[in-house]
């Protein structure tokens, strides 16, 4: 296996390296279809957030594959202004993501959500001073904060956005351990989840429900689920901000910010686990249908293939893992043994939704 994102030098590709944060990685969210612009180069777009307070926008194909778009850095616009106070520097960024067909990126810093409209511009590669000058800007459009309440939290920790659709529909997870669903246009909260029915500890994981069109319905697009340091994942309905399942016992989570990632067919419940395993939960029933240890450390972050139904998970050992589904009546050993030098047990029919591949390479 080899990484789909190559810069090909000769004929010996390497991996498409994104280089450009001073921090640690917090969130990564692609875009949903490929930008239609000169600097984007009209291919796909990935939106980092880090521990260095900036967030940046990065092309991951054509003429700038790999190259930075934006960053970040300043809360009402991009560029440096006369004066610190007209335009101060973010505060610690918790979360980053697209809404609105990737029109527009969302930014939570502190108490407050930031909605940003962002332009790539075109590039005059005969002119050297203009080939070096930014390929975008962006400007603020909106800035909402947390209700002035005592039991609202002080920090905003993770954002829930749609953007397979055009709504103005936000989640936001506080520090308080409360859930708020906000319309963006009207600038209001629509409604809350009480602390005392969410989690017990604090939320690292939240994000709405994105099925494939194939089993879209109205019904399907109101589900979001929850992640928490108590160990367990909660599914709730958005129309009654009431939980219809909670998620346990097969996935051990307590200290770091683990990222799960529900099925597009809305079927199963995919997550890391900081015992290195990887569990698979039945969202109609609830129970774990399999795990299998795939890294040597923690496993913090899963996500699913929309199209092949192929699972990636990586973790703390600097691994990515690639989990694939076997073929009905294909050997797969075939006396070998797999790679990375980790033992692979019988599958049997608990577990066999839950074969992996693994890719030996380090984490971007």
């Amino acid at each position: 296996w080899r990484l789909p994102l190559t810069r090909s030098s000769g004929s010996a590709p390497r991996p498409l390296a994104l280089t450009g944060h001073q921090g640690d990685i917090i969130s990564l969210c692609p875009s949903l279809s490929d930008s239609h612009s000169t600097g984007g180069g009209g291919c796909p777009l990935l939106l980092t957030s880090s521990t260095d307070q900036t967030v940046r926008l990065w092309s991951l194909g054509g003429s700038h594959a790999g190259h930075e778009l934006l960053c970040f850095d300043r809360l009402k616009a991009s560029g440096r202004p006369m004066h610190r106070e007209e335009n101060p520097k973010l505060e610690q960024v918790q979360d980053a993501q697209f809404m609105c067909l990737d029109g527009a990126i969302v930014l939570a810093t502190g108490n407050r959500l930031g909605i940003y409209r962002y332009e790539l511009h075109m590039q005059d590669t005969s002119d050297d001073i203009k080939r070096l000058q930014r390929l975008g800007s962006y400007k603020c459009c909106g800035l909402l904060a947390l209700p002035r309440e005592p039991t609202a939290g002080h920090s905003i920790v993770a954002v829930a956005t749609s953007n397979a659709v055009l709504s103005g529909t936000l989640l936001v997870a506080s520090s308080s351990k409360r859930i708020f669903a906000w319309d963006a246009a009207a600038e209001k909260v629509l409604a809350k989840i009480e602390d005392k029915s969410v989690h017990s500890r604090p939320i690292t994981c939240l994000r709405l429900a994105q099925p494939h069109s194939e089993f879209q319905s109205p019904q399907s697009m109101d589900l979001f689920y929850s992640g928490s340091m108590d160990g367990t994942i909660k599914l709730w309905d958005l129309r009654t901000m009431q939980a219809c399942r909670t998620f346990e016992g097969g996935h051990v989570h307590s200290c770091q910010r683990l990222r799960s990632c529900l099925s597009p067919c809305l079927r199963y419940l995919c997550t890391p686990s900081e015992d290195g395993a990887v569990c698979l939960y039945d969202v109609r029933t609830g129970r774990v249908l399999g795990g299998r240890h795939a890294h040597r450390d923690v496993a913090v972050a899963v996500d699913l293939n929309p199209r092949t139904g192929a699972m990636a998970s990586g973790g703390f050992d600097g691994k990515v893992q690639f989990h694939r589904v076997p073929l009905p009546g294909k050997a797969t050993g075939q006396g070998r043994p797999p790679p990375g030098g980790m033992a692979e047990r019988r599958v049997t029919e608990r577990d066999s939704g839950l074969r992996e591949v693994e890719m030996d390479t380090a984490m971007l």
